[in-house]
């Protein structure tokens, strides 16, 4: 997804024996992309990066592949695109719907029934139904909102206070027994952030006819002060994998400024207790920085992580998180998002190159990368096509630059 103001889907047929791609079509999603506040927003005691151009939405799942059908955020313009999925090399545009708040950045369907997650405002929730014929939705209820501090005042176009990026909602997804779950960076919002700096696992009753949510149970990550839990997956026994920013917290005296504690990003794994609430299993440091995005791969068990420049590899088979290479992929300019084929044999990882970083030029890839059954990887590919240079996509968009973001698999 390329989150320009003029949105757009770009779509690449598989190679499915190698796992090569093939740039195919560019389709607008007649949605406009945005941007997360970065540096702006409630003052905080850390230095922030320059979240844009990296990381637009701080979100995981903003494109999402449901039978076949395609869906995906207009962070920008409040709705949500549809696309039919005529085969592996070809979209249609299907309709766009309104999100049922400001500032939708993630998706999550399950047997027909879609919820996106706004992190605008105070943040909320919207359900809707999903037609397989036309690739259609039709909302359900009223939005659910939450209870991030934005007040009304929060302005569409330039979010603050959330979205606000080291704070805000991250990811929406549905658990096995059909509970939704919503990360939360810190809860209340921005201004809690560093300290108190409370991560939260929101999760959501969902009604087994109407499909509607309830407001919800939280369970508080606390004991590492501004972790900032932001993606998540389940493995092969419905554990909750979940990705910290700051896995073991800040440090630091308030008035002196803060700084991550020693390890940086984390993966912690979690048990679900079919009510509402997680207790923790384990946590183990990634040792590498930013570490945001995740994806787990069943067939071999594997987890692997997007980091500042760098994937991490774990093995969760034995029911917790062993780090198997800290940097099992290396010179990757701030990977986002990352998927695997559906036979686990390949990961796709979307990595924006972002400009004024040594040794990169702005020029946007997918990285492809093979799987193995001790969770090493291989690099097949890096693919350019499609994907416009920052100074292009700032020429195109009168000097604006969201930053592209979002990656799906369809097919075998």
């Amino acid at each position: 997804m390329t989150n320009q103001p003029e949105n757009e889907i770009l779509v690449y047929s598989r190679d499915v024996s190698h796992g090569q791609l093939t740039f195919s079509q560019s389709v607008s999603t007649n949605g406009s992309g945005s941007t997360i506040a970065g540096n702006s927003g409630p003052p905080t005691n850390i230095a922030l990066p320059p979240i844009p151009a990296i990381d637009p939405l701080t979100s995981q799942s903003a494109i999402l592949v449901a039978g076949n059908c395609l869906l995906n955020v207009n962070a920008g313009s409040d709705e949500v695109s549809t696309f039919k999925i005529i085969d592996s090399t070809e979209i249609q545009f299907a309709g766009v719907f309104g999100s049922g708040g400001l500032f939708p950045v993630s998706i999550a369907e399950r047997d027909g029934l879609v919820y996106v997650l706004n992190a605008g405002g105070n943040g909320s929730i919207q359900g809707y139904t999903l037609s397989q014929f036309n690739c259609g939705l039709r909302s359900i209820g009223d939005p659910v909102v939450m209870d991030q501090g934005g007040g009304l005042s929060s302005d569409a176009s330039t979010p603050f206070n959330p979205p606000f990026g080291v704070a805000s909602p991250a990811q929406i997804g549905f658990i096995d027994d059909g509970h939704l779950l919503v990360t939360v960076k810190a809860l209340g919002g921005g201004q809690n952030y560093p300290l108190p700096g409370v991560g939260g696992l929101v999760v959501f009753d969902i009604h087994p006819t109407t499909g509607m949510a309830t407001y919800p149970t939280i369970t508080e990550i606390t004991g590492r002060p501004g972790s900032a839990p932001f993606s998540f997956d389940f493995d092969h026994e419905g554990r909750l994998l979940l990705v910290e920013v700051f896995g073991e917290g800040f440090q630091g005296d308030p008035s002196m400024g803060f700084t991550p504690a020693a390890g940086s990003g984390g993966l912690s794994v979690w048990e679900f207790d079919g009510k509402g609430t997680f207790t923790e299993v384990s946590m183990t440091s990634t040792t590498q920085f930013l570490t945001c995005w995740l994806e787990y791969i069943p067939q071999n068990h594997c987890v692997y992580t997007s980091n500042s420049g760098s994937l991490s590899a774990f093995n969760v088979d034995g029911g917790a998180d062993e780090l198997v290479d800290s940097t099992a992929a290396t010179d990757l300019s701030g990977p986002l998002d990352l998927v695997a084929s559906p036979d686990g044999n390949f990961l796709y990882v979307l990595s924006p190159d972002v400009f004024g970083i040594p040794g990169h030029t702005g020029q946007p890839q997918v990285v492809v990368y093979e799987t193995s059954g001790d969770c090493h990887l291989t690099q097949v590919q890096a693919i350019e096509d499609g994907l416009e240079t920052e100074e292009a996509r700032r020429a195109a968009a009168d000097g604006v630059l969201n930053g592209v973001l979002g990656i799906a698999v369809w097919g075998p």
